[in-house]
């Protein structure tokens, strides 16, 4: 066999231990067999190989190994281990005792970790080599942006055990979270961009505010050009890198006659997506609509007053707004109905285009190809999309030069990561060379979003409670709303009236008012059915001050679908009391 005379195949080297052994590997497993191969180390000098059973335990020894950590599958090859020790230990050959401990394997849902299956996944081209972003690899998930410290965390919240166990990829999202919100500076971009050209800017708005300090307009004058330094037609904000950290610093966003926003957050009313809801905006959406106002984060608030639209698909292109100079910075005046929706922007002659590869999960299945057969046939078609002319700020191109010089330098890996702001944990690309080609990968989203229904746009609806979480749409136009239901909206309201329901004795139908106002104002109060009848006397429950949930699903109560929930208690001896 050593002096090559056999064909591979032809002949094994077997040791002969226990043929009674209960244990299949101790009975004559295979220590050598053929195979005429060069090795990357030694060439053709040899054409034996050891197998892998023989050869895990020497070259633990060899190297000093104190625990082989495998999984559970080699729980039955732990006894050949011990032997090949004991039976070396004598020769001198080898000194250490190394000891072999199985655990479970980490297995995680909507990936693969198999490293038959990443090999396949590679030499197919379903991915784009090992550093992928997609891929469940070192080179892959620090290429995409994940943290140390957020696989430090996972592993420490999952944990180790002996019993087979299916882990949510969820966890693994919830720690890089955890983490990047934590250490991620803050910036602003716009993925889908649409433009709106502020009519009414003249370039000299601090001088539109100095008017409201008539005593000291001269002073008010300097400061607002001295600390917002108007460059032209820009005004520069100061705003945090991070809102919790101050030691990261600030950094300057300009603002102009030209920004852009995201298209998600304009909704039509009278394009394709408004007659698709027969003219009105989604349930909850509080953002730009026509004819009415948003607040541009950290700048002014913006009224939409015309829109241009492509002339073949109707689509808008360009909105036409005008901006309220005394409302700067957050600043609401007395005249003023509060203006509910924020949004971000990008002002349009500083902003720097750039890729963004938005990843998503490779495979559709939690446990890919149990179902199929084939785990090739669950990949996700959709887990990669690559948007071209996304607007980042200035700060961001700054940040990102300076990074890609230190890889230059260094030959290290960036760990450049913002969260964009309502888009998402981003991080700079290795593939980025200046800043006319800056790439950005998604690392994970604000939030959870996989499988979340979406909500059809139902118009004329109220937005119920602060629970609620918007989430842009997919496709040009207004979002729908996801809710949170980890979170909980109690109110104070007072009962207008009560009523027995018509088809059931226990309960009554009331009016409440819980302090929702329609578009013009006025007081709109929700309907309530509560189980109260015969437990409180219903003439009492007109002008009580109550706490009721706002933000739960409305749903029927025996044909009248109640908007809220009363809190109540009750004793032992079923006497009931509203909370207020």
């Amino acid at each position: 066999m050593r002096e090559g005379k056999f064909a591979e195949g032809e002949h094994v080297l077997r040791a002969k231990i226990d043929m009674s052994s209960p244990n299949i590997n101790m009975r004559d497993p295979t220590l050598y067999r053929i195979k005429h191969e060069s090795h990357q180390e030694t060439g053709d000098k040899w054409c034996i190989y050891p197998m892998y059973d023989f050869s895990h335990p020497i070259a633990d020894a060899l190297e000093g190994i104190t625990h082989s950590l495998c999984t559970l599958e080699f729980e039955d090859h732990r006894p050949f281990y011990d032997w090949t020790i004991e039976k070396l230990r004598p020769t001198e050959l080898i000194t250490a005792t190394p000891q072999q401990i199985e655990f479970s394997r980490l297995n995680v849902k909507n990936t693969v970790l198999s490293k038959r299956k990443l090999i396949q996944l590679v030499e197919q081209n379903h991915v784009h080599g090992w550093n992928d972003p997609r891929m469940p690899t070192m080179s892959g998930l620090r290429r995409r942006g994940v943290p140390p410290a957020a696989l430090r965390l996972f592993c420490e919240r999952v944990g180790i055990s002996k019993a087979d166990s299916n882990i949510d990829v969820l966890v693994l999202e919830d720690c890089v979270r955890e983490e990047m919100d934590d250490s991620c500076l803050r910036a602003f971009s716009v993925l889908k961009p649409l433009k709106v050209t502020i009519t009414n800017w003249d370039g000299k708005s601090s001088e539109h505010l100095a008017a409201y300090f008539p005593l000291y307009s001269g002073i008010a004058h300097f400061i607002l050009h001295c600390v917002f330094a108007l460059s032209g037609d820009l005004e520069n904000f100061e705003v945090p890198r991070h809102p919790k950290r101050d030691e990261m610093g600030t950094r300057i966003i300009p603002f102009g006659k030209t920004v852009y926003i995201e298209r998600d957050d304009f909704f039509d009313l009278e394009g394709p997506e408004g007659k698709a809801n027969n003219s009105k905006p989604p349930k909850g959406f509080k953002r730009l609509l026509p004819n009415d106002m948003v607040r541009l984060r950290y700048a002014y608030v913006i009224q939409c007053n015309e829109i241009v639209r492509d002339p073949e698909t109707q689509e808008p292109i360009e909105l036409k707004c005008e901006y309220f100079p005394d409302t700067r910075a957050g600043v609401t005046p007395e005249d003023m109905p509060r203006v509910k929706g924020i949004i971000h922007w990008v002002e349009a002659s500083k902003g720097q285009k750039c890729t963004v590869n938005q990843y998503d999960r490779l495979f559709l299945a939690e446990e890919p190809g149990k179902e199929s057969g084939d785990f090739l046939k669950d990949i996700n078609p959709e887990s990669l999309e690559v948007i071209s002319d996304v607007f980042v700020e200035p700060s961001v191109v700054e940040d990102a030069l300076q990074a890609i010089e230190e890889m230059k330098d260094e030959s290290t890996f960036s760990s450049l990561a913002y969260q964009f702001e309502r888009n998402g944990y981003f991080a700079l690309d290795e593939s980025s060379k200046d800043a006319d080609n800056l790439v950005f990968n998604r690392v994970v989203t604000l939030r959870d979003t996989w499988g979340a229904p979406k909500e059809e746009s139902q118009g004329g609806q109220r937005n119920r409670g602060r629970g609620q979480q918007q989430q842009p749409a997919e496709g040009g136009g207004g979002a729908g709303v996801v809710e949170d239901v980890r979170r909980v909206a109690f109110r104070a309201a007072t009962i207008l009236s009560a009523e027995p329901h018509p088809d059931a004795e226990s309960l009554l139908v009331c009016k409440v008012d819980c302090g929702d106002t329609s578009e013009d104002g006025k007081p709109e109060p929700r309907t309530v059915v509560a189980g109260l009848a015969g437990k409180i006397p219903m003439e009492e429950l007109a002008g009580r001050k109550v706490v009721t949930v706002t933000n739960l699903k409305p749903s029927k109560m025996r044909g009248i679908e109640s908007e809220a929930m009363l809190l109540a208690a009750s004793n032992d001896d079923e006497e009931v009391e509203l909370l207020s």
